[in-house]
């Protein structure tokens, strides 16, 4: 099926082809054609005389086109169509042959005079944002040359098999001197499949040369004697050689029943694109083509039938789906889709557009591979299409301009912008805020080698003899079992600033008793000590009341253990402490 959207709602729905399908939205599958093509990534183009009537040449088969025109025009002659004059066999009989390159000087002299279309532009700007990979033309007229396009056929480099080296032959001095291998031409952007009027080339030499320099003996129907030739003839005839006679020009576009003069240039190209390996160069632009666009072209040269057919298959098939042996692709339903889906939601995506006034014909032939067909002409469509690349140009630009002001909103107050330095070569507050964010996370998550270490608030000093501010430290030790308890100490004064430190010899009732000496291991070190400092901690006889415990919420009168006697130290280091267990479970394991 090929989905008829017409450029105009009261258009009347043609009878010919019997597969189409007309959608009850005509307006918006307008739309969503329109948005298939700006959203595709690499175009291919293939178009013809359609695109250059508004530019005032014409075209060939229609009521007004050049065949018909050309046979009202001779009526002397006898010409069963305006055809016969682009055939092989013009230059058969001398008075065609003049005909032909009468029509030839017209021809040149309106496509020289001709400026491009909106058509013509429309595929400049898909080029500069790189969307376009590729422009078939069957034109002559050069004009996507003059709207920006690169133009031209690239020399056809023929691919030789390297010579086998035979394996017992021994390895060569190769000198140093070798370079890397050039890179390939870039293929130009527009490819003329039949040749264009800006030049003219010999028949015998094959030289080319500009059709402006030839003009006028075109105009007067003279078929112009090659420069290349005639000079080689008179050198000739100064040496004494025989005379091998004088080629003739003629102009180089390719007519009906010959061969392309630079047919294995154009060939090659159409290989790479199909496989998707073209060296074209462009942001954005991808290998291989995602979207065929037909424009302004009946169709009816056998090479051209070829070429689109086989794009066809390989937009569909880059798209992820098999082509059948029509070429036509659709979907499968999936077996979950719903029964109460729409006929529009079950349309398969558009990948092939056909844009002209009339479906090519016979019809038969392009069953299944166009998805959609564009009725209307070709410049309103164009119009449509470049108001669109307009709108998302516009609409960028404004919203460069309300980050630009954005930016410079923050420089006014005082702070750097989004993705800006200040000036001291600071970060951006982003940035800062980031990092800030990422350092408190590494504080809330302790690592399990390290311990926390915790300090009350401070508060104001209740000892007169001394300012300083007392502090909470807690020391936790580690557990030696998930079960066991955990001793802490609090200390709760502190000893004056004002005081040397002293050293006091540990005496025999609280010296604890050294284990034998011997390595433990790591992991089991700091159980060991743990162990060393509850004995220490038990063979002190003195014992603080439960009453003064009872500041800390998590401490009960029956966690109450033996602490320190702080009488039994000088003054300068008397310091209050509390010994007390809790939970392994809750604790944390965290030194002060």
């Amino acid at each position: 099926m090929t989905l008829f959207v017409p450029l105009d709602d009261s258009t009347d729905i043609p009878n010919s082809p019997s597969f189409l399908q007309v959608s009850a939205n005509p307006a918006l599958k307008l739309q969503q054609t329109i948005a298939t093509i700006l959203k595709a990534k690499s175009i291919v183009v293939v178009c013809g005389a359609g695109i250059s009537v508004k530019a005032g040449i014409p075209d060939f088969r229609s009521p007004e086109g050049l065949f018909q025109t050309l046979k009202r025009d001779n009526p002397k002659e006898v010409l069963a169509s305006g055809k016969d004059l682009f055939d092989a066999s013009v230059f058969h009989s001398e008075n065609t042959t003049s005909l032909f390159y009468q029509m030839i000087a017209r021809l040149s002299e309106l496509s020289n005079a001709a400026e491009p279309t909106p058509f013509h532009n429309l595929l400049r700007a898909l080029d500069e944002r790189g969307k376009l990979l590729r422009v078939y033309s069957q034109n002559i007229d050069s004009l996507e040359q003059k709207s920006g396009l690169s133009f031209g056929v690239p020399p056809f480099q023929e691919r030789r098999s390297k010579p086998r080296v035979p394996k017992s032959a021994p390895p060569e001095n190769v000198a140093s001197t070798s370079r890397l291998p050039t890179p390939p031409p870039e293929i130009p952007r527009c490819i003329p499949l039949h040749g264009t009027l800006q030049n003219v080339h010999c028949q015998i030499c094959n030289q080319s040369f500009a059709l402006s320099d030839h003009l006028e003996a075109l105009e007067q129907g003279t078929p112009p004697a090659c420069p290349e030739c005639t000079a080689m003839e008179e050198t000739r005839q100064l040496v004494g050689k025989r005379a091998r006679g004088v080629g003739r020009l003629r102009p180089s576009v390719v007519l009906y029943n010959e061969a392309h003069k630079d047919g294995e240039g154009v060939g090659d190209v159409v290989r790479r694109d199909l496989l998707g390996l073209s060296n074209s160069k462009g942001k954005g632009r991808s290998a291989g083509a995602d979207l065929l666009l037909v424009v302004g072209t009946s169709l009816r040269v056998q090479g051209t039938k070829r070429m689109v057919r086989e794009f066809a298959k390989a937009v569909r098939a880059r798209g992820g789906k098999d082509a059948n042996a029509s070429g036509s692709t659709r979907p499968s339903p999936s077996p979950g889709a719903r029964s109460g889906t729409t006929e529009e939601e079950r349309e398969p995506p558009i990948k092939t557009v056909y844009l002209n006034l009339d479906f090519p014909v016979p019809t038969r032939e392009w069953e299944g591979v166009f998805d959609a067909w564009v009725q209307g002409d070709a410049q309103d469509f164009a119009e449509m299409l470049q108001a669109e690349i307009d709108k998302e140009v516009r609409a960028k630009q404004m919203a460069d301009e309300k980050r630009r002001r954005k930016e410079q909103a923050k420089l006014s107050e005082g702070g750097p912008a989004d993705g800006v330095q200040d000036q001291g070569g600071g970060k951006s507050n982003k940035k800062r805020k980031m990092s800030k964010e990422t350092a408190s996370k590494s504080k809330e998550r302790p690592s399990a080698k390290r311990r926390k270490v915790v300090s009350a608030p401070r508060t104001k000093s209740t000892s007169t003899s001394s300012a300083s501010v007392q502090k909470k430290i807690f020391l936790t030790v580690p557990p030696l079992s998930r079960s066991s308890l955990v001793p802490e100490v609090y200390i709760t004064s502190e000893r004056p600033l004002q005081s040397p430190i002293t050293r006091l010899p540990l005496t025999p009732e609280s010296t604890p008793p050294r284990p034998a000496p011997h390595t433990p291991h790591k992991s089991h070190s700091k159980k060991a000590k743990s162990k060393r400092v509850l004995k220490s901690l038990h063979t002190i006889p003195t014992h603080t009341p439960p009453s003064e415990l009872t500041e800390d919420e998590d401490l009960t009168e029956d966690d109450v253990l033996p602490a320190f006697d702080t009488a039994a130290l000088p003054s300068e280091l008397a310091r209050e402490g509390r010994y007390a267990l809790r939970s392994s479970r809750s604790s944390s394991c965290s030194r002060g």
